[in-house]
């Protein structure tokens, strides 16, 4: 005898929506699995090692991370929002975030920060607040450029006075000096070069120039290559000019990325920073104020 084989029919409409509801349901036997405790961060610290400088810092950003994954990357002030799987494997690791090149779509964990993890209780709806403190990593190389206290390392290679050493009130961003550049309709172009400096710089790691400035027109900082007696100038970045209040243009802290320039220059027996100046159209005369230049690389 041959069997016959029936098909199901299928489910009325209110069946298939009881149906659908059950499956809804189950989703909510545990209505808190998927609610977040939250990490309130309203800004982070940065405390320089003895002998490391000025602690002057613009960290942007933090970046947070689980035990095995990227929990996401929040501007500051910061409202971080961690859910329970985020805190099974152990604390959450936040590391500092800064511009690159001070370009808002340019956005990167600074490798020279060292940093900071934290338990989170994980109870639903819970706020904890936490204030990062941030110091350099140990392995870092710091090599000092300048901070106009007591020297100043720039030669002039074009230019009026180039980079001169300054006192005057709202001229100094911390300490008693800074750097100043000039340019005006008589002398439109200014151009300096760290003297006999010989920074030793790779590109198998980051290298970054870092800077404390202020200008009401836009300026160039750079890498001078030097391979067997031959000289090959690398612009790293054009800055443009910083914000202004009733007094002058603000201060701003700048990361610069050294490694196309590095690269750029391939084998090379050492590197000097220059920065350029040159008047814009339409401008009679236009400053740089500059401060706490230093690179950081390993």
């Amino acid at each position: 005898m041959r069997l016959r084989r029936t098909m199901r029919p299928f489910a009325a409409p209110a069946q298939l929506a009881l149906v659908l509801f059950g499956l809804w349901g189950c989703s909510l036997i545990d209505p808190e699995q998927d609610i977040p405790s939250y990490l309130i961060v309203p800004d982070v610290t940065f405390t320089p090692g003895e002998d490391q400088g000025t602690a002057s810092t613009n960290v942007t950003d933090i970046w947070v991370y689980s035990a095995t994954d990227v929990v996401g990357v929040f501007p500051l002030p910061a409202i971080v929002p961690v859910l329970p799987h985020d805190v099974q494997g152990g604390p959450v690791t936040l590391l500092a975030g800064i511009r690159e090149n001070g370009i808002s779509n340019s956005r990167s964990p600074y490798p020279f920060y060292t940093t900071v993890e934290r338990n989170v209780d994980g109870i639903p709806g819970s706020r904890d607040t936490l204030t990062p403190g941030f110091a350099l990593v140990e392995d870092v190389r710091l090599l000092r450029i300048e901070d106009f206290e007591n020297s100043n390392v720039f030669g002039n290679l074009a230019g009026g006075e180039g980079m001169v050493r300054t006192a005057e009130s709202g001229e100094v961003f911390e300490g008693g000096r800074s750097g100043r550049i000039e340019v005006n309709e008589d002398v439109p172009l200014a151009r300096v070069r760290t003297v006999e400096q010989e920074y030793d710089l790779s590109s198998a790691v980051p290298a970054f120039l870092e800077l404390d400035y202020r200008c009401d027109q836009s300026f160039a900082l750079g890498l001078y290559g030097y391979r067997d007696g031959i000289e090959n100038k690398h612009l790293a970045l054009v800055v443009n000019p910083t914000e202004e209040d009733g007094a002058g243009p603000l201060w701003n802290k700048l990361y610069v990325d050294l490694g196309p320039s590095i690269s750029a220059q391939g084998p090379a027996d050492h590197f000097e920073v220059y920065v350029e100046c040159i008047l814009e159209a339409g401008r009679s005369d236009g400053s740089v104020g500059l401060d706490n230049l230093r690179i950081l690389t390993y």
